[in-house]
């Protein structure tokens, strides 16, 4: 099984958000997991906007934190942009809020975000890559990656 597949199982699974599990719920690891997948997902399908407008919203507040813990430094820069750009007065604490606020975003904040979508497009760090070690470092949580 190769990285990408293993991790797209991982996602599908009761131990990530994705497979149903609370977001809050969830322990760090599981929160890291999640939280990079959602905005990888989100971003790669309609970009920081849609991110912000679905329920990937919850794990907002959190995604640059988990991809520095990846060691995916210059991905988290993006996020914590394209967050400070949407979002100019702070990060709204309530993912309702948050959602409520991106589904009104104005012409200039959509086109701002969409030059962040482009520096996020351009992979500055190996996504699937860092996130797989970091999977592979907690099998209390996700299980032994198979061989």
């Amino acid at each position: 099984m190769d990285k990408n597949s293993f991790l797209v199982s991982l996602s599908e699974s009761d131990r990530t958000a994705f497979g149903k599990q609370d977001f809050i719920a969830q322990s760090t690891p599981q929160k890291v997991f999640s939280a990079i997948w959602a905005v990888e997902s989100e971003v790669n399908n309609g970009g920081f906007s849609q991110y912000f407008q679905n329920e990937s919203a919850e794990s907002a507040g959190f995604v640059a934190e988990a991809l520095d813990m990846i060691g995916a430094s210059k991905t988290a820069e993006i996020c914590r942009h394209a967050i400070a750009t949407a979002f100019p007065s702070g990060l709204p604490t309530d993912p309702e809020e948050v959602r409520t606020t991106a589904s009104e975003f104005s012409q200039e904040i959509e086109e701002n975000l969409s030059e962040i979508d482009n520096e996020f497009f351009a992979y500055p760090n190996d996504l699937t890559g860092l996130l797989f070690v970091y999977v592979s470092q907690h099998p209390e949580e996700f299980g032994d990656i198979p061989a």
